[in-house]
């Protein structure tokens, strides 16, 4: 494996046992995240990208969830899905952390800052309290809460929610991991709010060297800090290059279809703003077919009839369509 690559994921597979059948929610996903990079994964919701990063956190509630295939390399050595559960929790938190969409829901509503601060950095960096809460002052001012030595004594509902994810970026990164995992870190915040909270996140990364992994719908967020993208559709990949290929010149009609519903300021109105057709599959047995082909304005016979494969394209560049069966 490549010495940058932090992470690699192989061929991972997570389902869901329900009444009606079995949720294929994750269906073989691979990807490579490489020191210091910032990755992308968009699509609607549904599409497999937040329970792809929860079970590379094994967070997979089992019943009714199980990971069923796949390897999640970790430094080129670990296969993260065979750890034991004390090596998951020395894992979580320490090496990969994970900010979650709402910070209200995340944080302990009962409990001080400084008292949820202080377990983490307790428990994974071996600090003595004094210590932890000298570090856990200096992360808030990192991430530009005012009066960190007095607010971090404060509640959870004694910030604003800006302020609460804020508090969650530095509990995330106070025990510098090497992946922070961002799980729609904005989606609760108003746009002033969102545009703080992403570029604390984009200039934290690279001050401190961590690789991100960007959970969104929000296309403007992945153009913004992304450096590669991975488009996700009915638990698969579909598209995956750099954010230049990705919005300069994007392959896969769903892809396709995400750019152009998104307003551009920088061109005339020209009437209505385009939206895909229809609504994403649902995912319970689906049948040997492209997942895509009843949204799809360029559908062929055998999208209905056969599951497309991966072409690899130039530079790395992957696309899952039969429009381009036979590219090299």
């Amino acid at each position: 494996m490549n010495n940058d690559v932090i992470l690699k994921v192989d061929g991972l597979k997570t389902y869901f046992n329900t009444d009606d059948g079995i949720v294929k929610a994750v269906d073989g996903v691979s990807f490579e995240l490489k020191k210091g990079e910032t990755l992308g994964l968009v699509g609607e919701s549904g599409s497999g990208k937040s329970v792809s990063n929860l079970s590379i956190m094994k967070l997979i509630p089992s019943p009714p969830g199980k990971i069923m295939a796949g390897t999640a390399i970790i430094d080129g050595k670990e296969d993260i899905f065979t750890m034991t559960e004390a090596q998951i929790r020395e894992l979580r938190g320490n090496r990969i952390a994970m900010i979650f969409q709402d910070p209200m829901t995340s944080l302990n509503p009962f409990l001080r800052i400084s008292t949820q601060m202080i377990e983490t950095l307790v428990l994974h960096q071996n600090m003595s309290k004094k210590e932890a809460l000298v570090k856990s002052i200096d992360m808030l001012e990192l991430v530009g809460i005012p009066h960190p030595d007095k607010r971090v004594h404060d509640y959870p509902h004694q910030f604003s929610g800006g302020m609460r994810q804020r508090v969650m970026i530095a509990m995330a990164l106070s025990c510098d991991p090497e992946i922070l995992i961002a799980d729609e870190p904005t989606s609760a915040l108003d746009v002033t709010i969102q545009a703080q909270i992403l570029e604390l996140i984009q200039s934290l990364s690279k001050r401190l060297g961590t690789a991100v992994i960007m959970i969104t719908h929000d296309l403007d967020v992945v153009a913004g800090m992304c450096d590669t993208v991975i488009v996700m559709y009915a638990g698969r990949i579909v598209e995956k290059g750099t954010n230049d290929e990705i919005f300069d010149d994007p392959k896969h009609p769903y892809t396709r279809g995400l750019i152009k519903s998104v307003p551009r300021l920088d061109r005339p109105a020209a009437g209505r703003l385009f939206s895909i057709e229809g609504q994403p599959p649902n995912v319970i047995d689906l049948p040997a077919c492209c997942p895509f082909h009843p949204r799809c304005g360029e559908v062929m016979a055998k999208c209905k009839n056969i599951t497309p494969g991966v072409t690899k394209l130039e530079n790395g560049r992957e696309v899952r369509c039969f429009l381009y069966e036979g590219d090299k």
